[in-house]
């Protein structure tokens, strides 16, 4: 009976404390994949600038 009673009354605390833990990863989770985003967004604008660059070095200067 006892056990029983502790039970009704840790388990709920538990699923509680679980329902946090979850929101934190998920947290966390939605943190790392917007960096990850980021870092890929400006690692390919610096490969598009640097293509164009390098177009416009190789075009012959016709303006002189």
């Amino acid at each position: 009976m006892k056990i029983q009673q502790n039970e009704e009354k840790v388990v709920p605390s538990i699923e509680k404390e679980i329902k946090t833990i979850s929101g934190i990863f998920g947290s966390i989770q939605e943190s790392t994949r917007s960096e990850t985003f980021t870092q890929q967004r400006q690692q390919l604008r610096k490969m598009r600038i640097t293509n164009m660059n390098r177009l416009n070095n190789q075009r012959p200067n016709i303006s002189r």
